[in-house]
């Protein structure tokens, strides 16, 4: 079994997991050094301690979920993270009853098992879950919650002490006036986020972001790290006026970056990174804030 250290946060410590069996290593995040701490951190670590349900909200890219899987990585608690894309029905979510080898057994979803076993259970995209899934939730977001199992006879599952709840959403509380640009969202009412302790999750400081996307693509130059980084910068800029309809997430100025040491031109490389995912009116604007920034010549 591996072993973990504690993980001391400002004025907050996270206990490092005492594994119980190896196989729990298997849903150990790895540790992402290039990670940068949002301002949040410290209170949310605090949260996780109280054992409050934490949601966090923000733009796609912001780190949300590798916040949580981050924090985990370094104390060696194991994760799942389970997408609220609808595709997961609630016999995935809860459990079911199968059959296997001609006998009719139950097999846990991922709720029930994460709560039995002490995991740290990560909602992905919880503003696109399936009302059946939501009303699930109820129980089991109350203060010292648990979860019946009305299929298996009314069993009820009381959570382990280090089971742990955790969501991210695009377009929950402060983030509803970006519901268009995430489609298929669903509205969450006040009822059910008031079960939630809730973050905004912004992009990371330009310094910050600059170092992040360094220590990622280690080949790229630092002052071209640096001016990458303006542009993504004047294309939120520009997201926040409504000149455009895309943002510029973390993420994908990391897809950029390796790009641009493969093609060692910024135009190239944003084609498969930038371009191809926004519509053509945004593409050229874009275009035009990169030349700008980098100084480049007309094609």
């Amino acid at each position: 079994m591996t072993e973990f250290n504690d993980l001391t946060i400002g004025d907050h410590t996270l206990a490092a997991r005492v594994p119980v069996v190896d196989s729990e290593d298997a849903f150990v995040p790895a540790v992402n050094k290039a990670y940068c701490w949002p301002a949040t951190i410290s209170d949310i670590t605090q949260d996780i301690n109280e054992n409050k349900k934490v949601l966090l909200t923000g733009h796609t890219g912001t780190g949300k979920t590798s916040l949580f899987m981050q924090l985990a990585a370094r104390i060696g608690q194991p994760v799942m993270r389970s997408n609220m894309n609808g595709q997961i029905t609630v016999g995935d979510f809860v459990g079911m009853w199968t059959v296997q080898g001609g006998q009719t057994v139950w097999t846990d979803g991922v709720l029930p098992y994460c709560m039995r076993h002490g995991f740290w259970l990560v909602l992905d995209e919880l503003d696109f879950a399936e009302p059946a899934i939501l009303a699930v939730l109820n129980s089991v977001l109350e203060p010292k919650g648990s979860l019946m199992l009305k299929e298996k006879g009314h069993e009820v599952v009381r959570p382990h002490k280090d089971f742990r709840l955790f969501a991210t959403a695009n377009t929950v509380g402060c983030m509803q006036e970006y519901r268009s640009l995430y489609q298929g969202t669903g509205i969450i009412n006040e009822a059910f986020l008031d079960r939630w302790r809730v973050y905004l999750i912004d992009y990371l400081k330009p310094e910050d972001e600059a170092k992040v996307i360094a220590e990622s693509v280690p080949r790229m130059r630092e002052n071209i790290t640096q001016v990458m980084v303006r542009v993504m910068s004047l294309v939120r800029e520009s997201f926040k006026k409504d000149e455009i309809r895309c943002t510029f997430s973390t993420r994908r100025g990391l897809d950029w970056a390796e790009l641009m040491v493969r093609h060692r031109h910024p135009l190239k490389a944003a084609e498969s990174s930038i371009f191809s995912k926004v519509s053509p009116e945004d593409a050229e604007t874009i275009k035009g804030i990169i030349k700008r920034v980098m100084n480049l010549r007309e094609e």
